[in-house]
């Protein structure tokens, strides 16, 4: 305990250290800082300056309400198909198709013939032909597909309020036809089959084409208030009010220990060799295992104590707020979040880091875990994506508990592989630790076998 506490305070004074809490504030200070208190004032009447489409989380909704919130899904196909084929058509004409393959942004280029059969696709959409589609009415598309917003197809009334053109026509639907307004000329089915068809073409993934993105895009609808109070209901009995602040607080908390524990982990065991304090460390007779699980343990200790209190910026506004309103709330949310969902993320993050510095006596760690974070939140989506070997748990909202439930089982399977890998790799430190102080291995024979390996296996020598 002496030893582990040693080293606490060995973190506690080093200026990395300090570099990190800065980056963990920041992160938080941009982030998540005040969406608790904005969701609070929202719940006692002061609406925020950015309401969106969501409604307050904390408010029980009144069936005279003007709006209920938003929701994702496939209930109205019509909407999906008609804000898709808005989006298509628009990357047809510019030939440049979004894509995030590894989430990050890449336009696609097509080819004519390409270009051809994705002009054919539209036309067998929307019924017309290509000189059709060259002289379309402003209004053909509405004026709000999903997320796009057309100011052009919208006009102001006597009162000040936005309506679309469309609204104000005077046409009735029989009059209306396809040339005008956009009708799908295909069914939901046979269209889902042409943008799989468009997935090919492009060939690259991320693209607004494939179901769950044309879904995220252009699935929005409006709730029911029988759909909004089962929300409220959620958040109350299920979530205990707490619930969904912790994930959406773990969810930013989590990018920032994916990676910077790193560097704490691999400066401190660096430090050893730089102050020449190695050599103290391999002769004295404090046991190989136990100064490796010092170490480990002061590492995640001094990571998850800034990231605890920074948590009660949200816990304690929230106690407040249901005090005398009678609501029950889960005061440990916030903890039992961090334990399960971030403690295994700095478990494997500092295990590694660890057992690469010792095997390599260089900074290679740190290269290696910011690849790692680069992939991860690259494939990882914002919300329900989580795989068996996924570093960062993502689920950024303050809603969807029945997103975390769904896939609770993968979630645990996915924790509990990390911890068992932070433990292999403790175990892998302590072996090579054990060895260096025994003087039976170094980072230049290591490098050496290595080196020599490939030489053998790949390099051709030159005949004599």
């Amino acid at each position: 305990m002496k030893l582990y506490i040693r080293e606490c305070r060995r973190i506690a004074t080093s200026i990395i250290f300090y570099l990190f809490i800065a980056v963990l504030v920041f992160s938080w200070f941009q982030n998540f800082r005040g969406v608790t208190k904005t969701e609070i004032d929202w719940a006692n009447g002061i609406s925020p300056a950015n309401i969106g489409f969501e409604r307050a989380l904390l408010s029980k909704p009144r069936p005279d309400d003007d709006y209920f919130g938003n929701k994702t899904s496939e209930d109205n196909p019509e909407a999906i198909m008609t804000g898709v084929t808005r989006a298509l058509l628009a990357e047809y004409e510019s030939n440049s198709y979004a894509t995030y393959p590894v989430g990050y942004y890449k336009a696609i280029t097509l080819s004519g013939d390409e270009q051809s059969r994705v002009l054919e696709i539209i036309c067998e959409i929307t019924g017309l032909t290509e000189e059709q589609l060259e002289d379309l009415p402003d209004d053909y598309f509405p004026a709000i597909t999903g997320t796009i917003i057309s100011f052009d197809a919208m006009t102001v009334d006597e009162n000040g309020d936005l309506t679309t053109k469309m609204e104000n026509s005077e046409e009735t639907d029989a009059e209306q036809d396809k040339t005008k307004h956009f009708t799908s000329q295909v069914t939901y089915e046979r269209f889902k089959e042409l943008m799989q068809e468009m997935e090919n073409i492009i060939g690259e993934e991320g693209s607004i084409y494939s179901t769950e993105m044309m879904i995220t895009y252009f699935g929005m609808s409006e709730m029911t208030y029988e759909e909004a109070y089962a929300e409220y209901n959620k958040t109350i009995e299920k979530d205990k009010i707490t619930g969904g602040f912790a994930r959406l607080f773990c969810d930013y908390m989590g990018l920032v220990l994916g990676l910077y524990p790193i560097f704490i982990v691999v400066i401190m065991w660096l430090f050893d060799r730089t102050s020449n304090t190695s050599e103290l460390i391999y002769c004295r007779k404090i046991s190989t295992l136990k100064l490796v699980l010092s170490r480990y343990f002061a590492s995640i200790t001094m990571v998850l104590i800034p990231v605890i209190l920074l948590s009660f910026e949200s816990l304690i506004p929230l106690i407040s707020f249901v005090a005398d309103k009678g609501i029950p709330i889960d005061g440990l949310a916030y903890v039992k979040y961090i334990l399960w969902w971030l403690l295994p993320t700095v478990m494997i993050v500092s295990a590694t880091g660890m057992f690469f510095t010792l095997l390599t006596d260089s900074p290679i760690a740190i290269v290696l875990q910011f690849l790692w974070w680069m992939i991860d939140k690259g494939m990882t989506g914002l919300s329900g994506d989580t795989s068996i070997a996924t570093l960062m748990i993502r689920h950024n909202t303050l809603r969807g508990y029945e997103i975390i439930q769904e896939g609770f089982e993968t979630i645990c399977m996915n924790r509990l592989l990390l911890v068992g890998l932070s433990i292999m790799f403790v175990i892998l430190s302590v072996c090579v630790l054990g060895q260096k102080r025994k003087g039976r291995i170094n980072a230049t024979n290591i490098y050496g076998k290595c080196f020599g390996y490939i030489q053998n296996k790949f390099w051709v020598k030159p005949a004599k």
